[in-house]
């Protein structure tokens, strides 16, 4: 469980995808994963207040970083080592230079768009909600009915027969695809996401318009996804 790993670094591994069970460990602090080729991140990255510090320079095909990022000191541009001792000294949020207007061609992804920008997710995401998809799949409603029985009462995912469910879903269950950024309840097939570009949020002024890239909120319900803000 590398319940101790405070400092994970993976630059330059030619890496399109890091797993979300990466969210799941307790004392993880700064997490640099520059000169990959992330096409995504982990819906529930940056969920943990013990992750602080996010680099992800040099990725040109990541669009969009997951909105439990925003409060997070991220990087994307300039000198890795240089900026990573201006954020110890003075305690900066550094700009944000990926999202080169370039197709992710190693991996066929569900994207969803908004003008020109696009976004990749992860490969277990079935499908996209928008504010008319009022009714969940049945997948979704299947899961989510699991997990509430067996891990908010009994708190233990493990009383459930290692046969009884597919493997894949069995280890959604074990480690959801994330939580919705609104209300916390977890997501297993279908993401309501909701775009906030950089440009357009207080942090603009660091950036300059030199980045396409957005905050993605991945809400569970339309309700939610109409009622997430950003800076609330």
């Amino acid at each position: 469980m590398c319940l101790s790993l405070q400092y994970l670094t993976v630059d330059r591994n030619r890496l399109w995808c890091v797993p979300r069970h990466l969210c799941q460990l307790p004392s993880l602090n700064e997490l640099s994963m520059a000169g990959n080729r992330l096409a995504f991140l982990p819906l529930d990255l940056g969920r943990s207040r013990e992750l602080q510090y996010v680099y992800v320079d040099n990725n040109i095909h990541l669009k969009g970083l997951p909105s439990y990022l925003y409060n997070k000191v991220i990087g994307c541009s300039g000198d890795l080592q240089l900026f990573r001792y201006m954020d110890e000294r003075h305690c900066c949020k550094r700009t944000i230079s990926c999202g080169s207007p370039i197709q992710v061609s190693e991996v066929k992804l569900l994207s969803f768009s908004s003008g020109q920008l696009t976004v990749f997710l992860p490969s277990e995401v079935k499908s996209i909600g928008t504010e008319t998809d009022h009714v969940l799949p049945l997948q979704e409603l299947a899961m989510r009915s699991l997990y509430n029985a067996y891990y908010k009462f009994i708190k233990d995912l493990n009383f459930l027969s290692p046969i009884s469910l597919p493997k894949s879903l069995l280890e959604l269950l074990h480690c959801p695809l994330g939580h919705c950024h609104r209300c916390s309840e977890p997501m297993f097939t279908i993401v309501y996401p909701k775009l906030f570009p950089l440009r357009e949020t207080p942090m603009a002024g660091l950036h300059q318009g030199r980045t396409t890239v957005s905050f993605v909120a991945y809400c569970c319900s339309t309700q939610c996804l109409r009622t997430f803000d950003l800076l609330s």
